[in-house]
């Protein structure tokens, strides 16, 4: 698997001093600047892009000026896509609450929020395909696309579209129980998304103290998850071209305490980071 970081402001540093090639860019700073200004610095450090994140664009949102604004950022970005050398956009999961990723609304889980979905992206995965690009889905617990069987069920809506495909990332399926076991809830989502795969992410979640559920972002190593079995699960499946994507990383320091930890567990899994 090729290996990416994502640390902040401290991502291109951080790959450069601890031999990353791959870091994200921006879809709306590639569409304001184009590919070639957002690719010149990178090249000069020997870095590539491993993610073009359109986290922004979501397809479900209530607020119809954001998604009109974010729809021309990816009808702009789709086709610079095979430029910066990463085929893979990412998007939100579709909430109809306007946060995105942040709060999560009862109506996320209907038929018509399906609908409308599908309805959204398809003129989108239509340019994708001709742009030999690919829309990843970011599931996530709170939103629509929420996991593998709600993916399946929009991809077939779509006709099983060949740009549509899923970003991996097993924490961001966990709810209270899997937290505190895991495996069983892993082992789904490895395998619930085989054959579209996008880009695989890995970020560790942990359990604050307080009176309910409160989770949150955590250096990796710090939920009870298997890396090394989520990591061998994972690698039959990823794409020749996709990237394994070291993601939340706070800062410097925790970039080198946690690339440390994730290369040793691809080496006890066998797998190979480059």
């Amino acid at each position: 698997m090729r290996l990416g970081l994502e640390a902040g402001d401290d991502t291109v540093a951080a790959a450069v001093e601890l031999g990353i090639e791959g870091v994200p860019i921006d879809a709306g700073a590639l569409a304001r600047e184009g590919y070639r200004k957002i690719l010149a610095p990178l090249r000069k450090k020997g870095l590539s892009v491993c993610q073009i994140g359109a986290f922004g664009f979501n397809p479900l949102t209530s607020d119809t000026d954001a998604l009109a604004a974010e729809t021309e950022v990816l009808k702009s970005v789709l086709p610079m896509a095979a430029e910066t050398g990463c085929p893979y956009v990412v998007i939100c999961g579709g909430n109809i609450d306007p946060s995105g990723f942040g709060a999560w609304h009862p109506g996320n889980r209907t038929d018509t929020a399906f609908e409308t979905m599908a309805e959204r992206l398809a003129p989108l995965l239509a340019l994708a395909e001709r742009s030999g690009a690919r829309i990843s889905i970011e599931p996530y617990l709170k939103t629509t696309i929420d996991g593998p069987e709600a993916f399946w069920r929009l991809h077939e809506m779509l006709g099983s579209p060949r740009a549509l495909v899923a970003n991996v990332d097993v924490t961001s399926h966990f709810d209270f129980r899997d937290y505190i076991a895991p495996g069983p809830r892993c082992a789904e989502v490895v395998e619930g998304y085989a054959g579209a795969y996008g880009l695989g992410h890995i970020k560790d979640i942990g359990l604050n103290d307080g009176f309910h559920i409160d989770m949150g972002l955590a250096p990796l190593g710090a939920s009870p998850t298997d890396w090394v079995a989520v990591l061998a699960g994972m690698a039959p499946h990823m794409p020749p071209d996709a990237w394994l994507i070291l993601e939340h990383v706070s800062d410097l320091a925790e970039a080198r305490r946690s690339v440390a930890l994730l290369r040793g567990f691809a080496a006890e899994a066998g797998v190979v980071l480059g």
